[in-house]
């Protein structure tokens, strides 16, 4: 494990987006390493296929998962209908680079917890915070200034 600051960038070639939405649309006063997902999937169950945005906050203080009320509904509801044994066994995030391609981060059993209440007024999207579950065997760096991410999977 290894944490390294420098005013150099360190992302080069392809990249996931961040994005300033939740501060910028939503009012949140903190500016998270936040990128917007193309699809989440839960024991390979597609969840949050309504049209609305996947916002994902990269979080190392968080365990698992924490997700929005909405999605942890949604999930409960497709496990019991098909008698699932685990809710959140295996759970897939996939996200779409600057130059198209996909790229996908899972973890097995995240400890999973739900938001109890919309979190910013007039937010109308999903929000997922993942957390050490993801980064587990995989390389993170963020360049916070030009806004990208670049996942070592």
């Amino acid at each position: 494990k290894m944490l390294t600051l420098t005013t150099n960038s360190l992302v080069n070639g392809d990249y996931i987006p961040l994005v300033k939405d939740l501060n910028r649309r939503y009012g949140d006063p903190t500016i998270h390493y936040t990128a917007r997902a193309k699809s989440i999937r839960a024991n390979g169950t597609p969840l949050g296929n309504d049209g609305k945005p996947i916002y994902v906050i990269f979080d190392t203080g968080v365990t698992g998962m924490v997700v929005s009320q909405e999605l942890f509904d949604e999930r409960y509801a497709v496990a019991r209908a098909q008698r699932e044994r685990n809710l959140w066994g295996k759970v897939d995030l996939s996200f779409t680079t600057k130059s198209g391609k996909l790229i996908s981060i899972e973890a097995t059993k995240p400890l999973t917890t739900p938001f109890g209440e919309v979190p910013w007024k007039g937010f109308n999207a999903h929000l997922v915070v993942i957390g050490l579950a993801f980064l587990d065997g995989n390389k993170m760096t963020v360049d916070i200034d030009k806004q990208k991410l670049w996942l070592g999977v």
